[in-house]
């Protein structure tokens, strides 16, 4: 078994540095790029991420048919409270024109708080493997080096959903260097913590109940997920189309986003 402090740290640095990278990347890319293809690429990762989640959700049961029972209905009932709840804190979400935007930086924290809830298992998962692991490397216990590149390239990959609906949402916000910081590192936060507190207590849980089951966490991130793609999407669509070829490089840029994971999975494998 690996110690608490040790897992702690890896968690912490697993989930924050990667996080912080992806951020810096889709803001370097938001200085060449419109806005609308920064939304793009983040609904291809969207893609991606929404089949991944739903697979660590268990399909919500659907595999199981009508035998699932209380567990079936249980999964169902955590997406649908994930859904209801993103969408009850944005009541403006299909409000046309300007009303639409007033959120402002608000838009892009509940982007990184939508998505970023489903860590709460993934960090539950690292430490249920260091409570039950026999070997005493991070690398090994999570599957060696392969698997860790591909941890570390999700969870670089992923915030960049949230740093295309802060482009998008919330590009004024800030009025110099300082104040980007600031906004990103808030994001980067809002991310990275319900990994963080995920492993964190299921370090200790799954000592005390090792059956505990976080698939209802996946389920509920899953729902809260939706809303992160509801604003992306209409990112896609604001503004007039500049050219004829508008969508072609839209659906390249989706393509390019769904990929990028897609071979951050394959590594996976």
């Amino acid at each position: 078994m690996l110690g608490f402090a040790e897992t702690l740290g890896g968690t912490i640095a697993s989930f924050i540095v990667p996080a912080a990278g992806g951020l810096l990347i889709i803001s370097v890319a938001a200085k060449y790029l419109n806005a609308k293809y920064l939304a793009a690429f983040a609904i291809g990762l969207y893609l991606w991420f929404f089949s991944d989640t739903i697979g660590d959700a268990n399909l919500l049961g659907a595999n199981e048919g009508f035998s699932g029972g209380v567990f079936h209905a249980a999964l169902w009932i955590a997406f649908a409270i994930g859904l209801t709840l993103m969408l009850t804190l944005d009541r403006d979400l299909f409000t046309p024109g300007p009303d639409g935007m007033k959120l402002g930086f608000a838009v892009p924290v509940l982007v990184a708080v939508a998505v970023g809830i489903h860590g709460f298992g993934e960090g539950a998962a690292l430490s249920a493997t260091a409570v039950t692991t026999p070997s005493t490397s991070l690398v090994d216990a999570f599957g060696g080096l392969s698997a860790g590149t591909a941890f570390v390239l999700h969870k670089a990959l992923e915030p960049m959903m949230v740093g295309a609906a802060y482009w998008i949402y919330a590009k004024d916000h800030a009025k110099d260097v300082s104040g980007r910081i600031k906004d990103l590192s808030i994001l980067v936060l809002a991310f990275t913590l319900p990994g963080i507190v995920g492993g964190a207590t299921a370090y200790y849980i799954v000592q005390a109940y090792p059956s505990v089951d976080f698939t209802y966490v996946f389920a509920l991130g899953l729902g809260t997920s939706i809303y992160a793609a509801a604003r992306l999407a209409r990112g896609m669509f604001e503004g007039p189309r500049t050219s004829g070829t508008d969508s072609t490089k839209m659906a390249l840029m989706m393509l390019l986003g769904f990929t990028c994971l897609y071979l951050a999975a394959l590594l996976h494998s």
